[in-house]
């Protein structure tokens, strides 16, 4: 794999989803989720476009990152905590966001039930 798909794919596990600019911002810092690895789904990678189904267990995180491509996601089920320097939002089934590529970013499953999310990132 060539580093920058390797970038890619990191991209894509940690991610995000990740998602766009949030809205509501806090004083507070969030606490820290419990410990969970997200499972990754690769349904299509070629030269413009991956596209991966991702499902965050309760209490998994990406850990803050920044994708080298512009991302969209899309909440199927459960929640999805996403922390910019805008702020956290926090989505829910059929919540679609948009995020520029180099906007550093964490997403969280903050909830009590998985949160299944699609990943589309537009490679360059």
């Amino acid at each position: 794999m060539s580093g920058a798909r390797a970038r890619r794919s990191t991209t894509v596990v940690t991610l995000g989803l990740t998602l766009g600019l949030a809205a509501g911002a806090t004083a507070q810092a969030p606490a820290a989720p419990r410990a969970g690895a997200v499972q990754e789904q690769l349904l299509l990678d070629n030269d413009t476009v991956r596209v991966a189904l991702l499902v965050f267990p309760p209490g998994a995180a990406s850990g803050e990152h920044v994708g080298l491509d512009p991302e969209l996601g899309i909440v199927l089920e459960g929640e999805l905590t996403l922390i910019t320097a805008g702020g956290r939002e926090v989505l829910g089934p059929g919540a679609v966001r948009w995020l520029p590529a180099l906007v550093p970013h964490d997403a969280r499953n903050e909830g009590a039930a998985p949160l299944r999310l699609w990943v589309v990132l537009v490679k360059k």
